[in-house]
Parts: structure tokens; C-alpha cells; sequence
């Protein structure tokens, strides 16, 4: 029986064994350190209305860690959680009857894990947390979100906390007021969404899953996490599920951290983290498998929302299931604001992309300026097959109430340490002699294996000061 959540006051407090909150940063690489330790292992149940799942089956460290086929978007998934200590998780998987010829591939194969096959299991030895793929010909691909340790667990009987323990809670629309912390436990599947407005010093904490799909609408435009007009905002360590529009939105707001969270939504409309109008806002160690946009960074409706400044966006070691539309990372296409400055994407790794890995489509008035993308690993072709594509133009996302009708510019982009296993197009396009793009620079790209040269890059006669090197 799922119980409704009334109001946030209601606290729901099914058990108290669930431990922490925040993550120390992980590292570039996943090789197992020679002087780590032995990391402490806490199974997360994962979803418990999920049957087990038949392909694979998972120790670490020689922890049990239930595998639950997961139903996201109509489709099965296989999913796997555990929090880990400090120091290495040897991780086992077993995948009954696999192939003699078969070879599992943990991915993302930047992290250069290495395995070793027995029979029909595969080890490997892991120092950091990380959510991986293990991607086998002929099986199913295991997700397996590995977290840091919880630490400061808020306690079921706080007032100011609404707790979901281990079990199926029926929430409904959740709305935090200032100061409150929603925590969902390991174990724990509330269905529901939230919604935050006007608030301020709001936490959303646990490694429990929110399923969104009775309670969200593509036709309402509703998403599972939304935060309007909001500022001190900390999302961490939750699985977001079966969204039926974009999945998470923080508008008009500052301050916003958002961290560990396991995004699996492969309908059309699924963007994974969208910003609009925000100022301060971190984003780390996520895992975004979306239907459409990854990270959809962008400002909508102007005549509704005003112009708010995007300034001051910062993400690291984000992992991108992009599939069905879209692309992983996206800068626009509406764009209606001045001033969209000061963004940082770096430690990025795309295992599936779409139409593009990296695209900027400016289709309204912003400049678009001060951005750096560093360290952008596409390990599968996108089915669109381009690599990146920075262009400014008028198209079917551009302003249509009125309120302004003109095009902006692309200015002082970096892209470093960027690598596509093929050689997919580089496109870059101005609108005309004023709304063009200028000072692009290219360090470090490698296409299909070999480094990019000018002669790779295609440009129209509004596209200027573009190096390579």
C-alpha cells in the first residue's frame, strides 16, 4: 500500500539506517591507488517495487548488491548502487552464460578499468566512486552507480525534514518550504516531484529514488525537480525516474549545488539538468541518461520570465546517456537574454550522443561568451555524427511572442582536451557580420584518433579569430 505525503511537516520515519550526504570530488581516474585501503561497502536495495535482475549479479568487496531490472520509460534496465568508503572496491559481476568471445567493457573507457574474466564473471578494482556502464556484446549494459559514503543523515523526527525511509511512498507534489530537507534513504521510491518557489536554504539528500511518472505531464510541462526564484539549494545522491517532460529545472535562481544524482529518462522532451536565468550554480559527479538534452542551458520566454543573467555555471565529471533527441551538452537554442557568460563544463565523458556531442545554437539575442569546455570524452559516434556545431541563427526556437526578434553572438570559447572516437564535422556559422562568432580556440582536439587542423574546421564569412592547436 503506497501511503500520500501530505504536507512537508509529515515526517515518515520507516528506518534510520541509511548514513549521509555529501561526496568528497573524485578523481580524474579510477585506477586503484597502491597504499588505498579496503573501501567499507553499503548495498543500496535500490528500487523495491523492481524484480532482480537475471543478467548480471554484483559483489563488492565481497558485498552482496542487489541488481533490480528497472522499468524507465517502458523500457528494462538493469541497475546496481552502492556506497563505498574510502579507499578500493573490487567489484565482481556475473553474467550467467556469457559468451567465450564476449569482452565486458567498463565504461567510461576514459577511466582505463581494467578487467579480469573468470568464467562468466568480470573483476575490477575501483578506488573512486563513479556511476560506470558495463557494456557487454549480447547482454543487457549493468548501470552501476557507485556514490561516496552519506555522512550528517538528517534525522526522521527533525521537524524541518521530511523523511521517506526504505519502501514505496506515494508523496505526490512535494514543496519544500525555506530551510527544509527532503531526504529519500537508501531503499526508498517516492513517487512524486518536486516543486520549490521562492525558497531559500533548501536540501534534497539521500540515495533513494523519486519516480516522477504518475505525477509529472509533457502536455503541463512539469518537471521532477524544479526550483524557481530559489538560492542555497543542494540536490544530492538521488535517482530521478521515468520524468514525463524535463527531468530537472533550476530558473531564476542562485547558489544551487547538484551532485551524485542518477538521472535515467529516455523520452522525447527527457532534458536531464536545464538552467535558465541562474547565477552560482555547481554541478558535479552526475550521471544524465536523457531523451533529450543533457544539460539544456538556455533562457526561455522573456516576456514571462524577464531577462535574468546566466553567470557563473560550473560542472565537472559528468557522465551522458544522450538518446532518442537531443544532444549531451547543449547552450541554447532559445536564448532570450543579454547575458549568458562565465560557464565552465570539464571532465565530461558522452557513452551515448544523438545529433551532436557539443553544440551552441544561439537562435535569439544573448552573447554567449566566456565559456570553456575542457576535458570532453565522446566514446560512440553520435548517430547525428557531428562532433561540435557553434552557430548563431534564426530557427524554430527563436523568440515567437513579440517580445524581440533579433540574433547575439558567440565570443571567447575554449574547447581543450576534447576527443571523438570518429572523425565527426566541426561546424561553426555567424548570422551575419554583427551577430557572428569570434575567438574559438581549438587545443587539443582529437578526431577519430587524429589531432584536428584548421583545414577541419568548417566556417561561413561570419565566423572569425578561430585557432588551433
Amino acid at each position: 500500500m503506497r501511503l500520500r505525503t501530505l504536507t512537508i511537516a509529515t515526517a515518515v520515519a520507516l528506518s534510520l539506517t541509511a548514513l549521509g550526504a555529501v561526496a568528497p570530488a573524485v578523481a580524474a581516474t579510477n585506477a586503484a591507488g597502491p597504499t588505498a585501503g579496503t573501501a567499507v561497502i553499503h548495498a543500496n536495495p535500490g528500487n523495491p517495487t523492481a524484480p532482480t535482475a537475471t543478467a548480471h549479479t554484483v559483489s563488492a568487496n565481497g558485498t552482496a548488491v542487489p541488481v533490480k531490472a528497472e522499468s524507465v520509460s517502458g523500457t528494462s534496465h538493469d541497475v546496481a548502487m552502492f556506497a563505498k568508503g574510502t579507499g578500493t572496491a573490487t567489484v565482481s559481476v556475473t553474467m550467467p552464460g556469457l559468451a567465450a568471445s564476449a569482452t565486458p567493457v567498463v565504461t567510461p573507457r576514459t577511466l582505463a578499468i581494467a578487467t579480469t574474466r573468470s568464467g562468466d564473471t568480470v573483476t575490477f578494482t575501483i578506488r573512486d566512486a563513479h556511476p560506470l556502464v558495463i557494456e557487454t556484446p549480447g547482454v543487457r549494459a549493468l548501470f552501476l552507480f557507485v556514490t561516496p559514503e552519506e555522512t550528517a543523515v538528517p534525522s526522521a523526527t527533525d521537524s524541518h525534514v521530511l523523511y521517506f525511509g526504505p519502501g514505496e511512498h506515494d508523496a505526490g507534489v512535494i514543496r519544500p518550504a525555506s530551510g527544509q530537507t527532503v531526504y529519500l534513504a537508501p531503499g526508498a521510491l517516492v513517487h512524486g516531484r518536486i516543486d520549490g518557489d521562492g525558497v531559500t536554504g533548501v536540501r534534497v539528500l539521500g540515495r533513494g529514488i523519486l519516480d516522477a511518472g504518475a505525477d509529472t505531464s509533457r502536455t503541463d510541462k512539469t518537471m521532477a525537480i524544479r526550483f524557481h526564484d530559489s538560492s542555497d539549494i543542494t540536490v544530492s545522491g538521488i535517482g530521478v525516474r521515468n520524468a514525463q517532460w524535463w527531468q530537472t529545472l533550476y530558473i531564476r535562481s542562485s547558489g544551487i549545488h547538484v551532485s551524485w544524482l542518477n538521472l535515467m529518462g529516455t523520452l522525447i522532451n527527457n532534458d536531464g539538468i536545464d538552467t535558465d536565468g541562474v547565477q552560482d550554480m555547481t554541478v558535479e559527479h552526475n550521471f544524465v541518461m536523457s531523451g533529450d538534452d543533457g544539460f539544456g542551458w538556455h533562457a526561455l520566454d522573456a516576456a514571462t520570465n524577464g531577462e535574468p543573467e546566466t553567470r557563473g555555471l560550473h560542472a565537472t565529471d559528468t557522465t551522458f546517456w544522450n538518446v532518442t533527441g537531443g544532444n549531451p551538452v547543449r547552450f541554447g537554442s532559445s536564448m532570450e537574454t543579454e547575458v549568458f557568460t562565465d560557464i565552465s563544463i570539464t571532465q565530461s565523458y558522452v557513452l551515448r550522443a544523438k545529433e551532436v556531442a557539443l553544440k551552441f545554437d544561439v537562435q535569439d539575442w544573448a552573447t554567449v561568451s566566456d565559456v570553456t569546455v575542457d576535458g570532453f570524452h565522446v566514446e560512440s559516434q553520435p548517430v547525428g555524427k557531428q562532433a561540435i556545431v557553434l552557430q548563431v541563427l534564426k530557427g524554430q526556437y527563436s523568440n515567437d511572442t513579440g517580445y524581440r526578434d533579433e540574433r547575439g553572438r558567440i565570443t571567447g570559447i575554449t574547447i581543450r582536451d576534447f576527443t571523438d572516437v570518429t572523425a565527426d564535422p566541426v561546424t561553426l556559422s555567424g548570422w551575419d557580420a554583427t551577430h557572428g562568432i569570434s575567438g574559438v580556440a581549438f587545443e587539443d582536439v582529437v578526431l577519430g584518433g587524429v589531432p584536428l587542423t584548421a583545414a577541419q574546421v568548417r566556417t561561413n564569412a561570419f565566423v572569425s579569430g578561430v585557432t588551433v592547436s
